[in-house]
């Protein structure tokens, strides 16, 4: 028999706590942590098998293009920068797949209620497959797919779908004032049709757009969204001129944006749009981050070098 274990008193009195928010005996408790534990490294071990599962219905090759026979005119956003909610787009491209495979037989696509319907029971396991991804492939802090999508809270989930499937500021849906219901624009088939590398592929090695993807983006938000081009342009000129922190960026932008400026942006709001601006440039492939305990610095790629070359 072999001798007992002998446990820190911290770790017991953390036990106890824990057994008795779940109204369960320490020994009940235990066993519930283990199973969540074996659980947990189940799903770890058979990851592809789960990413199969839960993006088989909206890769390209199990949608078919023929529906996409409707389309309508965009409605980019041309009055000013994007939110800062929007922080990544890979959301955006799950999003546009997830609306082509809620068409019917005709390529008509849902309602705005439809769609709710739809993605909220499925969005909670999506984060939390691309959670695994994001482990699986040991993704920096800045780089992690699963960050933008919401947890189980109604609100988040509600905020999600608002920012990046309702919402027409990309331009890449819009909503048929005919039928009201949502229908891709033609940069938004071009944009759904492009193969991404972790919806089709499985491979969280890579940035989280393709490169196509990526120049498909950038051509059409800097013809069609110039505040929104502008705004992003700023900031890779400021990191190339040396504001590449977190704080020297933000001296620039209010200098830019800020109170009395004719943006007029709040200094509770610019911090927020920068954290959605390098999270969008990084997405569209112009930025790195390098990070140093909890210091972060910014570095411009050479695409980002072609694009301030033209400033």
């Amino acid at each position: 028999m072999s001798a007992p274990i002998i446990l820190p008193p911290a770790l017991i009195e953390k036990l106890v706590e824990g057994a008795n928010k779940q109204d369960l005996s320490i020994s009940q408790f235990c066993q519930l942590l283990l199973e969540n534990y074996l659980q947990e490294d189940n799903n770890a071990k058979h990851l592809e098998t789960t990413a199969a599962d839960t993006l088989t219905p909206f890769k390209l090759d199990n949608l078919d293009e023929s529906l996409l026979n409707i389309i309508i005119e965009g409605e980019p956003n041309t009055q000013e920068a994007l939110t800062g909610h929007i922080n990544r787009l890979f959301p955006l491209k799950f999003g546009c797949r997830f609306i082509w495979s809620l068409f019917d037989e005709a390529g008509v696509g849902p309602t705005i209620s439809e769609l709710h319907k739809a993605l909220k029971p499925i969005i909670t396991p999506i984060r939390s497959l691309l959670r695994t991804i994001d482990e699986e492939y040991n993704r920096d802090r800045g780089e992690r797919i699963h960050s933008s999508f919401p947890n189980n809270e109604r609100y988040a989930i509600n905020r999600f779908l608002n920012t990046y499937t309702i919402r027409q500021a990309r331009g890449s849906v819009n909503i048929s004032n005919s039928t009201n219901r949502i229908q891709f624009t033609e940069i938004g088939k071009k944009f759904v049709l492009q193969q991404n590398p972790i919806i089709d592929n499985l491979d969280g090695g890579l940035a989280a757009l393709s490169a196509n993807e990526q120049m498909l983006l950038v051509s059409h938000i800097s013809a069609n969204m110039a505040k929104e081009w502008g705004y992003i342009r700023h900031i890779l000129d400021g990191i190339h001129l040396g504001s590449n922190t977190t704080a020297s960026l933000l001296s620039r932008i209010t200098r830019r944006y800020g109170p009395g400026t004719k943006s007029n942006w709040s200094e509770s709001v610019i911090p927020h749009m920068r954290s959605g601006a390098l999270g969008r440039a990084q997405s569209l492939g112009f930025i790195e981050r390098t990070f140093t305990a909890n210091r972060v610095e910014y570095h411009i790629t050479f695409a980002a070098l072609q694009i301030i070359d033209d400033i």
